[in-house]
């Protein structure tokens, strides 16, 4: 018999990280939240979109907004839609930068490069990051996962199960894949998109051509997109594996079990791949080995996907934790080192 069985969670290897910082929050969060440079931003009912410091999580700025959708930020500016609105406020103090109309959006908005990409039943759209301006819009399947850019290319999935690559510049389409299900959202790196779709297939797509270039049964619901260290692919799904497969030829390169169903895609930061489910513990994992390399206990159940950022002093990570019947609460964690 094998010393250890396939999927079988991996005992911790080093001591679990502290937390810096844990604010209450009135109520649920409304997707996870976001670090930004030295804010930490959460949205939650009844309404709101607040702004941490993330040196003591001390209470910057509020703002009163429901969105539908996660929220987003280049760095500059925070976006969040509601049904009537796309909402850019100025991350030093919450103040309106703009505001345009909208409808319902029916995937998170994508905001990245000086673009805001948006979807809305029966059509894409994609704005200027500084103004809001419509620079155009075009007919489309239904998306509710959201897009990705990767220089002058967008890269659509959507629910009929086709990923669609666009031209970033005028919308007009350069080529269209249909997979075994509808895919998730993508992953660029190099030349190759990555995705998972609903036939439980893992999915490495030429970004120039849309030929498939490998698929992975995985034999269990993909979830969340995945992440990359330049040379390993890393996903997880509902079988409760963290998979690492080779980036150019889908060889697998390890596999780690999670005592949890992950919550989210995986996270590389640090030199570690982080994985979190519907537990206290989030988990983490060398990305070169697949080697346990530590792990943070939250003060509740995590409620939704965490935010990580890189930081000189190491990996820090926000997280929401709570339910009906515990306390909503944000809570940051004091810098993970890198792994070498």
């Amino acid at each position: 018999m094998p010393a250890q069985l396939p999927g079988t969670p991996v005992p911790l290897a080093e001591p679990q990280t502290r937390i810096l910082w844990t604010v209450p929050l009135p109520a649920a969060a409304i997707g996870s939240p976001l670090i930004a440079g030295e804010v930490v931003l959460v949205a939650h009912l009844p309404g709101i979109v607040a702004a941490y410091r993330r040196s003591d999580g001390r209470a910057l700025w509020r703002a009163e907004i429901e969105p539908e959708q996660p929220i987003a930020t280049d760095g500059t500016l925070l976006l969040a839609s509601d049904a009537t609105t796309i909402h850019a406020l100025r991350m030093a103090d919450g103040s309106v930068a703009w505001r345009v109309p909208t409808v319902s959006l029916t995937a998170p908005l994508l905001v990245k490069d000086g673009w805001i990409i948006t979807a809305t039943a029966g059509a894409l759209t994609a704005r200027r990051a500084a103004d809001g301006t419509t620079v155009w819009t075009v007919a489309s399947a239904v998306e509710r996962e959201s897009p990705a850019i990767a220089g002058d290319v967008l890269f659509v999935p959507l629910v009929d199960g086709r990923l669609v690559a666009r031209n970033l510049v005028d919308g007009a389409i350069r080529w269209e894949r249909r997979l075994g299900g509808s895919p998730g959202e993508p992953l660029v790196v190099g030349d190759e998109v990555f995705v998972g779709a609903s036939d439980r297939r893992f999915y490495c797509v030429d970004a120039a051509s849309g030929e498939i270039e490998w698929p992975i049964r995985v034999g269990a619901q993909i979830r969340g997109r995945a992440a990359s260290d330049g040379q390993r692919i890393f996903f997880v799904a509902l079988d409760n594996l963290v998979r690492a497969v080779d980036h150019w030829t889908g060889a697998q390169r390890w596999q780690q079990g999670v005592p949890f169903r992950p919550l989210v895609g995986p996270t590389v930061a640090g030199g570690s791949v982080f994985v979190a489910g519907p537990g206290v513990e989030l988990r983490a994992f060398r990305a070169a080995t697949g080697a346990a390399s530590g792990s943070i206990t939250f003060p509740a159940r995590i409620a939704i996907g965490p935010a990580y950022a890189e930081t000189a002093a190491g990996v820090v990570v926000a997280a929401v934790t709570g339910n009906l019947e515990e306390s909503w609460n944000l809570s940051l964690t004091a810098p993970i080192p890198a792994v070498r």
